[in-house]
């Protein structure tokens, strides 16, 4: 092995030199084989250079836009040759989007949104209807302050005109019934409550960007609202030091477990997104993890039910 490739590092030290965490790192590892690092008799992972470099060159194309599930066979020099084009080819647009609504604007000119581009944008749903031409699109982000029956019309007249396949609308104020209406009458269409994050907005373009991807990942994604806690962090506590009337620890074993789980539910509903796998499979775990946490927070209730302990001040 050349010299240059001989000096080993541990994967912190290479989450420093790459900017990737080292959950990513492992994930790469163990998914998709990116790099195949030696291990010490503690089983302790050892990377080379040639492994940092390997690393760093997935990680930019990755920002670029490449699944890491498509690239992470190909060997260094076919990295690199990829990369060196791609910097000097400045990358495509994959998506055409057309946004209605002015802080939606600004969030896709300053780029939080990989692979789109803009099309056209409008301040309000009034000032479409007064357009004459409205550009085709892959893809249509609305955000409006109140939804009502006749925003309907609207709205799937909207992404009718720009034959559009996905579709995000956030809301501030409407009815239960007519944002039902709304998901019933518009196929693609998403519905979210603001405030809406830039990093939940983020995923949720990516996810419907995989969508719009031939060969895009098949983990459930259920778009469905999340189960609300039952408990909150301070009732978890006063359980997990709890003295039960019985000899039973099951209040305090499940107080420990969700509180673990909503810290994981939390962790996995912020995690950084670079692609639109990543925001598969993070919202695959967000989601997973809340319904499961949901089914302990059941359990917990008939436990403290059966025990006959109230969690009232």
């Amino acid at each position: 092995m050349d010299q240059g490739y001989s000096q080993n590092f541990g994967i912190g030290a290479v989450a420093r030199r790459t900017g990737l965490s080292t959950s990513n790192i492992r994930m790469w590892e163990a998914r998709y084989s990116a790099v195949e690092p030696q291990r010490t008799p503690t089983n302790r992972r050892l990377y080379c250079s040639r492994d940092v470099e390997r690393l760093t060159v997935l990680r930019n194309l990755t920002q670029r836009g490449h699944a890491i599930g498509n690239i992470a066979h190909l060997g260094l020099e076919e990295l690199k040759t990829c990369l060196n084009e791609e910097v000097a080819t400045p990358a495509t647009p994959q998506h055409r989007v057309l946004v209605v609504g002015d802080s939606l604007e600004r969030v896709v000119r300053a780029g939080t949104i990989p692979g789109q581009q803009l099309v056209g944008s409008f301040p309000d749903l009034s000032g479409v209807t007064s357009y004459k031409e409205i550009p085709e699109s892959d893809f249509v982000l609305i955000e409006t302050e109140t939804l009502f029956p006749e925003t309907i019309a609207s709205v799937r007249g909207l992404i009718q005109s720009t034959k559009a396949s996905h579709s995000i609308l956030i809301y501030h104020f409407t009815t239960s019934r007519t944002a039902t209406a709304l998901a019933k009458a518009i196929p693609g269409l998403t519905l979210l409550v603001a405030p809406v994050s830039d990093a939940q907005l983020r995923r949720e373009c990516l996810l419907r960007f995989q969508a719009l991807q031939d060969g895009g990942a098949t983990l459930p994604t259920d778009s469905g609202p999340l189960p609300e806690r039952l408990y909150t962090q301070h009732q978890l506590a006063r359980l997990a030091q709890l003295t039960t009337t019985v000899d039973c620890e099951c209040p305090q074993h499940l107080a420990g477990l969700l509180k673990s789980l909503s810290a994981f539910e939390k962790y996995s509903g912020e995690c950084e997104d670079r692609n639109p796998e990543d925001a598969v499979l993070h919202t695959f775990l967000h989601r997973t993890t809340a319904k499961a946490r949901r089914s302990l927070e059941e359990a917990l209730q008939h436990v403290l039910q059966s025990e006959g302990i109230s969690l009232s001040p």
